[in-house]
């Protein structure tokens, strides 16, 4: 597979003449992207880097994200990615527990870094990228480092067992984990996955709106050995994606499911011309069904879900052809997360580690190449990994046909007078009513029943709120589901919070009905 600095120079070398990433006003091609990493790996290394320290990067999607990441990797050095939605105390969690000497980070997160930096004091190295309106860190000038340096790359021996990546999970179900990946298996996991999922073409244009720290990035390096291009874009606003998509001919982009609702429902969606997009890949949390059909309404046959973890990689998907909505067999498979991609196998295992047979539901546990070495923290291993098997903390079952339901994360699961309910199938019900935008569904403490079911729930544009549509939101969910699973109460608000990740962050939603208590927010 090769390490990652020869990968990329593979693309440098076949295109070179063709543009590599677009931001805005401003491109490089592929023969400038080589040598940018190259001037910025000899930067990182004249500033004392050594092969194996780990560096922070704190940036945003721009035009320096990827030189800069690559740039890293050609000096010998580790990544560790810093996601940007974090705050403060995030960064300082990530720089810390990685033992970084060095931080690579963009004025626009000037003041963050400010507070953080007499708390590091093995922080060795900082370098600023752009000017922030206000000088508070003492810190390198990245143009001023790079500018200076040969362009040919640095003599560094890398093996591709080194250590390349360090990754931290969305902290959806607690705490952000570290997660530790090779030039192999970062390689393997971004290569393989990103082409069969992605389904990227010679030529691509792919949007990355989705910060390039979560799974937006897995398409990078399959874009760049298509000779395709990278669209930067500062984040997933649906103005500025549907103006992106208009203005450069985007043809592939990765989304999480909120944004394909705002998209659904955007008063002005007509007004832009998105007819040049042929991919939409979607992942990071379960679609509606009902609002999935919706897309394929409006969109076409354009959708391939995605099922993947930070600790697993990518497991399995859905790919545009089997988006069906014409045969009442299809169309139930738009429940499921697809099947395992060709490198990767799946076991469905009891609390005990134990294979379950075909249509039983246990937990969702899959082995391949570019799956995580381990965690930052190896005593934690153990945890996930067991006899090679991660154990992703998924609810789910196989069918006969090799499809993946997914019924539920493990931990979201809620006890209900000794009922066992799955939010997820709660939402996929609520998803269906039309006056439903968006919903999340938690378990909250009850009493007499251990645990109540209540929703949380973002209507539609004009619907009415209030006790008359909660009524008719839990009969509907029991005429569907029974009695137990469906809410006792339904809340109204205007958005769901959000994790850095882009998730529906229902760590936030309970912690208010939670804290203070024993039980272990999930």
């Amino acid at each position: 597979m090769g390490v990652l600095p020869d990968v990329l120079d593979r693309a440098c070398t076949y295109y070179a003449d063709q543009t590599a990433i677009v931001d805005d006003e401003r491109s490089i091609t592929y023969r400038r992207l080589g040598e940018w990493r190259n001037q910025i790996a000899r930067a990182l290394i004249d500033c004392g880097i050594q092969k194996g320290e780990r560096v922070g990067l704190l940036m945003p999607n721009c035009l320096e994200f990827i030189p800069i990441q690559h740039g890293i990797w050609a000096a010998g050095a580790v990544l560790v990615q810093m996601p940007t939605r974090a705050a403060a105390d995030g960064f300082r969690s990530n720089l810390a527990s990685t033992d970084a000497t060095t931080l690579i980070y963009h004025a626009k997160f000037e003041s963050a870094v400010a507070a953080i930096r007499e708390d590091l004091p093995k922080l060795q190295t900082v370098i600023r990228v752009g000017l922030p309106d206000r000088i508070e860190v003492d810190a390198m000038a990245f143009e001023a480092i790079v500018d200076a340096q040969d362009d040919t790359r640095p003599e560094v021996a890398i093996d591709e067992e080194d250590e390349a990546y360090v990754l931290f999970t969305s902290g959806s179900t607690g705490e952000p984990k570290g997660v530790v990946n090779s030039h192999l298996t970062w390689s393997y996991y971004s290569i393989s996955a990103g082409l069969e999922i992605g389904d990227i073409a010679f030529g691509e244009v792919f949007a990355h709106g989705a910060p390039l720290t979560h799974f937006s990035q897995i398409f990078v390096m399959p874009t760049f050995l298509r000779g395709g291009v990278n669209v930067m874009l500062p984040g997933l606003v649906a103005d500025a994606l549907m103006e992106n998509v208009q203005r450069h001919r985007v043809t592939a982009t990765a989304l999480v499911p909120t944004i394909i609702y705002l998209l659904l429902d955007h008063p002005h969606r007509a007004d832009f011309d998105l007819s040049s997009l042929r991919t939409v890949v979607y992942a990071g949390a379960p679609i509606a069904p009902e609002r999935l059909r919706q897309a394929l309404d409006v969109f076409g046959p354009i959708f391939i879900q995605a099922y993947a973890g930070t600790e697993q990689g990518y497991v399995s998907c859905l790919r545009k052809n089997e988006h069906r909505v014409d045969d009442e067999v299809w169309a139930a498979r738009l429940a499921s997360a697809g099947r395992p991609m060709f490198h990767v196998q799946i076991s469905i295992q009891d609390d005990d580690d134990r294979q379950l047979p075909v249509g039983r539901t246990g937990e969702i546990c899959s082995h391949q190449l570019g799956q995580m070495l381990g965690y930052l923290d190896p005593t934690r291993d153990r945890e996930t990994v067991r006899d090679g098997w991660v154990h992703t903390g998924d609810i789910g079952y196989l069918d006969e046909n090799g499809f993946l339901f997914i019924v539920d994360r493990k931990k979201d699961m809620v006890v209900s007078g000794g009922f066992n309910v799955f939010p997820r199938q709660v939402e996929d019900v609520l998803s269906t009513h039309p006056a439903v935008a968006q919903t999340a569904v938690i378990g909250v403490p009850h009493t007499k029943w251990g645990e109540a079911v209540l929703a949380l729930v973002v209507a539609k544009p004009g619907e009415i709120t209030g006790s008359g549509l909660e009524k008719e939101l839990i009969e509907h969910v029991k005429q569907a589901l029974g009695s137990v699973p469906a809410p006792k109460t339904v809340l109204f608000a205007d958005e769901l919070p959000l994790n850095p990740a882009g998730k529906v962050d229902k760590k936030a939603i309970r912690k208010p009905y939670w804290q203070g208590r024993t039980r272990q927010i999930g």
